[in-house]
């Protein structure tokens, strides 16, 4: 398990005209609050206020910068927080609170609620594994909410700090955050086409075996395609003009991201197409080895039958047969014909004929 945050549970943090630096946890929530106040003018409804364009400059920002808080593990007094001091919508914070969401772009009075999935591969049990983050963007602010650990939230914190300039609006801080998740699933790429070229040569070698593989990779490869092609439809719905979410300068870099989600869903849907092929090939194997089974039982069926046909005409009522004065002959009869079927059930299963 990645342990990269190091314990830290809440962390926030500013950029200014001295660059990125530290901010408490009540600094960052009151900035917030005074630049959503700002953004609204006397008289608006309060449930109508349209979201700014993420796109704006930071020097026309009440604060002049921009506030990021991580929330790692949240709690009740987390979500008493999104609720009562940031004004989030119930839902978008029971959603970030509870989790088990589907990728999606949510619009809500003053902000924008996203839920997005990194994938990595867990390296003790070789399978992907998906981490779920919750982010809530507006016009100066992001707060991200997550259970897990997301490298990719650390390293977009680390970059922002090292090169505040590059990042001059949320914008650009999300295109940054987004890019980097929609990049995690490139490697899961990777890991599931050398597990389908595996499991096809396992098809042809061991086609026992390979059918349970195949029906695990499918299932996991499904889970993978519930995952990206939700968050390829959420980039689609940033690109379209009605939302009020890009300025031209960055719908360029949102259009990238989305053009790679789509990329690893036709990835993902050709391996799925190969395990199909793979699935196939396993039926042809099975049913070539199961005709050169059938024709060895025949071939013996006829061998056997061939010799009873002399049996069953002579009657084995000669004369002189050794046997037939034997005191144990009955006993000794009934023995050779329990080791000869259970020699004959041995020798099937361990060719898995039964």
């Amino acid at each position: 398990m990645d342990h990269g945050d190091g314990g830290l549970r809440r962390r926030a943090l500013a950029s200014g005209p001295d660059g990125v630096r530290p901010l408490s946890l009540e600094d960052a929530v009151a900035r917030i609050r005074r630049g959503s106040a700002a953004l609204a003018r006397p008289g608006d409804d309060p449930t109508d206020v349209t979201p700014p364009n993420l796109g704006r400059s930071a020097e026309d920002g009440p604060e002049q910068g921009i506030v990021w808080i991580d929330i790692v593990r949240p709690t009740d007094d987390d979500g008493r927080m999104l609720r009562n001091d940031l004004k989030f919508h119930p839902l978008t914070v029971e959603d970030a609170l509870f989790g088990k969401q589907h990728p999606k772009l949510e619009r809500y009075p003053g902000y924008f609620f996203l839920v997005l999935y990194a994938a990595r591969i867990n390296a003790e049990r070789n399978r992907p594994a998906f981490n779920e983050m919750h982010c809530f963007i507006g016009s100066h602010y992001i707060v991200t909410v997550r259970n897990d650990s997301v490298r990719e939230v650390r390293e977009q914190m680390a970059r922002w700090r090292a090169g505040p300039q590059h990042y001059s609006t949320v914008g650009h801080l999300a295109h940054g955050l987004a890019d980097a998740i929609v990049n995690s699933y490139f490697p899961m790429i990777d890991h599931f086409g050398t597990r389908v070229a595996a499991t096809e040569t396992e098809a042809y070698e061991r086609p026992g075996d390979a059918m349970q593989h195949i029906m695990s990779l499918r299932r996991e490869l499904l889970r993978f395609r519930g995952v990206v092609s939700p968050t390829r439809d959420v980039f689609s719905s940033l690109l379209r003009r009605d939302l009020p979410f890009l300025n031209p300068d960055l719908m360029p870099y949102f259009q990238d991201v989305r053009d790679h989600a789509v990329h690893v869903t036709e990835e993902i849907d050709m391996l799925r197409d190969l395990l199909s092929t793979a699935v196939g090939a396993q039926f042809t194997v099975t049913s070539n080895q199961l005709n050169q089974t059938v024709r060895m039982m025949t071939a013996w069926s006829i061998i056997l039958m061939s010799m009873a046909l002399v049996t069953g005409v002579y009657g084995m009522n000669f004369a002189h047969m050794p046997e037939l004065d034997w005191h144990y002959g009955y006993a000794g009869a009934l023995l050779l014909m329990l080791l000869t079927g259970g020699s004959l059930v041995m020798f099937f299963r361990r060719r898995k004929w039964l």
